[in-house]
């Protein structure tokens, strides 16, 4: 056997990974696939910031009154992650780790003094989402160079770092400083507690009306009112089209005959999931006409049962919605107009249709689930914090980060074949750093 001794993994929260909510449910995700390809996961959150986040609130509301309606960032301050990392600290001591993982969690470890490497994981950095999320948006300079200076300390001492695409990589090589040695780009996977097979979700066939699906929490954000644009457009155009809204509600005006709104559903209820997945069965297309987006994982639950995704090409969307494939990114200048005619486009052609709902559970298949991203993350773990390898400097994964390195023009690594990198390491020809590892899409 190759490795008989799992990794030793200290998961580095500061909320609670077993909640499904938990950033939109990725750190419980992530947590399942470390436990389930790569090792034993203990994890160390959550930690409650209550009182000095109540106290960040009161003291918000006099300095936006002060400043003009600027506000200063607490949870993200120097402050706040010393606290963290004295806690963390506290938490790690006389434990044997092979590494920290921190999902989105530099604030957390941005201070935190360990001899154990860490590896973080997000899907951007504090630069590219600064007055490009409401939440980041209005801030006082000092708070934005604190937020700069807090991720530069985490990104400083972490060993590995793993974004979930291109656009979130480029900015930790380029705003950062971040070695492309030491960055690697693998696309997240869907929140879903089970996946239904291949053939049951592709026995969906498209019927004479238009069925759409807009799943997002955010009206605004999401381009909730570009959607019910879309639907408007689709009818008066002569398609018989229905918009279902699933995870908020939109303002008083958007009422459509056509338009079904369900405020949330709970997937830690069955009753609620099950309603969810069959939204999902039911649909021709998914809209998401998102205004600002790192990495959508309704993409992802979206391609496993086959449906096709209309959105823009913003953030980190191209690595979950390739075009002509999974579904169209369109401009974020489009309208409802825009989407109406691009989806009658795909729906008024059958042989299309039924062409990108085979290949948008293909990428699914292939790339966009949590057993892809384990068990790509287990090689490129293990070739990184095994005792025989653990002096070498990490070779980023060669498929992942060749297009940052062609956008760069940067030099890219000769690829080797996943197959070719266990026979070397097993047999130890080949200098641990020149051992390459290849990414199947």
């Amino acid at each position: 056997m190759l490795y008989p001794k799992r990794l030793q993994i200290a998961f580095l929260t500061s909320t609670n990974p077993k909640d499904r909510r938990s950033w939109s449910g990725l750190h419980y995700m992530l947590g399942q696939a470390l436990e389930k390809h790569v090792g034993d996961v203990e994890y160390l959150g959550p930690v409650s910031m209550r009182y000095l986040f109540s106290f960040g609130d009161l003291a918000n509301k006099v300095i936006s009154w002060l400043s003009g309606g600027k506000r200063y960032h607490y949870s993200i301050s120097v402050l706040t992650a010393r606290i963290y990392a004295a806690v963390f600290k506290a938490k790690l001591r006389g434990k044997h780790f092979d590494f920290i993982f921190a999902p989105a969690s530099y604030t957390e470890v941005a201070f935190l003094r360990t001899d154990i490497p860490i590896v973080q994981c997000g899907d951007s950095t504090i630069t590219q989402l600064i007055d490009y999320y409401s939440g980041l948006s209005n801030l006082l300079e000092i708070s934005k160079k604190e937020l700069t200076y807090v991720e530069q300390l985490a990104i400083n001492k972490s060993s590995l770092l793993v974004y979930s695409s291109k656009w979130a990589a480029e900015s930790a090589i380029h705003d950062f400083g971040a070695s492309m040695e030491n960055v690697v780009v693998l696309p997240f996977g869907a929140n879903l507690p089970t996946v239904l097979p291949r053939e049951v979700v592709l026995k969906h066939q498209k019927g004479t009306v238009c069925n759409l699906l807009f799943v997002g929490v955010d009206w605004e954000r999401k381009g909730g009112e570009i959607a019910f644009e879309t639907l408007v457009e689709l009818n008066e155009s002569g398609v018989d089209a229905r918009l279902t809204i699933c995870g908020t509600a939109p303002p008083v005006g958007f009422k459509h005959e056509k338009l079904t709104v369900i405020p949330f559903l709970d997937k830690n209820d069955t009753k609620q999931l099950a309603q969810l997945t069959q939204l999902y069965l039911d649909a021709d297309f998914f809209l998401l006409p998102t205004r600002a987006e790192c990495a959508a994982i309704a993409f992802c639950e979206a391609s496993a049962f086959g449906v096709p995704s209309f959105t823009t090409d913003t953030g980190g969307i191209a690595d979950f919605v390739e075009d002509d494939v999974n579904g169209y990114r369109l401009s974020l200048a489009a309208r409802g107009s825009d989407f109406a005619l691009a989806i009658n486009r795909v729906f008024e052609n059958q042989e299309v249709y039924n062409r990108l709902r085979i290949s948008s559970r293909q990428l699914f298949e292939q790339r966009l689930n949590w057993d892809v991203w384990g068990k790509e993350m287990k090689l490129i773990l293990e070739s990184h914090f095994r005792p025989h390898l653990r002096n070498s400097r990490f070779r980023a994964h060669p498929s992942s980060v060749s297009r940052v390195r062609a956008k760069i023009k940067e030099k890219m690594y000769k690829q080797q074949t996943i197959s070719g990198f266990e026979r070397r390491v097993k047999n130890h020809t080949c200098p641990p750093d020149k051992c390459g590892i290849s990414r199947n899409r």
